[in-house]
């Protein structure tokens, strides 16, 4: 019921999902494939309180856990991640391909289904977490399928600051530490980390998080587990695209933040009150989350219209503290 031929079975079948219902069904699998673990070999007990980390909150252990339960998250992200091996093994043409996976949380959700895939010749992972609990939880799972080969190192680190020592290759590097609207978490100040230490051709996975917004009705917007009927919702208003986070994010010296242009508003907005962020992932070449097809790619009101008192505003996005977004 644990075995490696399990999961490599449940791993093939969510690489070759066609469709969201089949992806959810692998993913399905793949969760009850580590629940049976869980039940055997939780060694420790998983926190729920997040930690504080320069440019935002690292999710405790439990929630990260949870996280596979973001279905179309979770499919997408294995899919791209095992897309951006393989490329990095053509790229790096006779080189064990050194990856580093920034804010694993205790099941190495996005990583470990698809060791069965490659070798210990192809690959040596590097896993960062900055809770105890879920470094130690991942290694038991790690050591119980039989993959210690795979790892190089487990640190219990800050994947924000996190240096290597110089000389070192990282071919790709992996981290999913979002919410919706990149609030929240520190997506983007581990990125940034990460991007400043990856090896000439290095990929990023995700390759680009775009960020876009409009004015529009959010209750109504398409949204991952919504109860809200957004099928009957149209809205004609073009979003317009704010920024991006890839790997041009390198040449940033200092903290991220961005301030947009004005935005004028006419007095009648009754059809779309609100201003709404909007978060479309390339995870990795065709691989793609658009906006409300996940819980970190849902829709984000940052304010209504209603709130202001020009008939003009403009977007502020600050990942110092917390990352949030503000109206000027």
């Amino acid at each position: 019921m644990f075995s490696e031929l399990h999961l490599k079975e449940i791993t093939k079948l969510l690489i070759h999902s066609q469709t969201e219902k089949e992806e959810i069904k692998a993913v399905n699998l793949l969760s009850n494939f580590y629940s049976k673990i869980l039940e055997v070999f939780l060694f420790e007990d998983l926190i729920v309180t997040g930690t504080e980390v320069s440019g935002g909150l690292a999710l405790s252990p439990t929630h990260a856990k949870d996280c596979l339960e973001d279905y179309v998250r979770t499919a997408r992200f294995i899919k791209g991640t095992y897309k951006a091996i393989q490329k990095a093994i053509q790229i790096f043409k006779n080189k064990k391909i050194e990856i580093v996976y920034a804010g694993t949380g205790p099941l190495g959700t996005l990583l470990v289904p698809l060791l069965p895939l490659f070798t210990s010749n192809d690959i040596a992972i590097t896993f960062i977490d900055i809770h105890e609990g879920s470094i130690l939880n991942l290694k038991q799972i790690i050591n119980h399928l039989g993959y210690k080969d795979y790892v190089k190192a487990y640190l219990i680190e800050d994947a924000t600051t996190f240096k290597f020592k110089e000389g070192a290759h990282m071919h790709v590097a992996i981290t999913e530490t979002m919410d919706k609207g990149l609030t929240k978490e520190p997506q983007v100040s581990i990125t940034q980390n990460l991007v400043m230490q990856l090896c000439e051709k290095g990929i990023l996975v995700p390759e680009d998080i775009e960020i876009s917004s409009r004015k529009s009705f959010h209750v109504k917007e398409k949204a991952f587990k919504s109860n809200t009927n957004y099928k009957d919702y149209i809205n004609l208003e073009e979003k317009d695209v704010l920024f991006s986070i890839n790997k041009n994010i390198k040449s940033l010296k200092t903290k991220f933040s961005f301030e947009s242009d004005w935005f004028f508003f006419n007095q009648d907005f009754e059809t779309t009150p609100d201003i709404c962020i909007y978060t479309k992932i390339k995870v990795f070449e065709d691989v793609f989350i658009n906006d409300g097809e996940a819980l970190i790619t849902n829709p984000y009101c940052v304010k209504s219209l209603y709130a202001l008192k020009k008939n003009k505003y403009k977007l502020h996005y600050s990942i110092t503290n917390t990352p949030n977004w503000f109206v000027k």
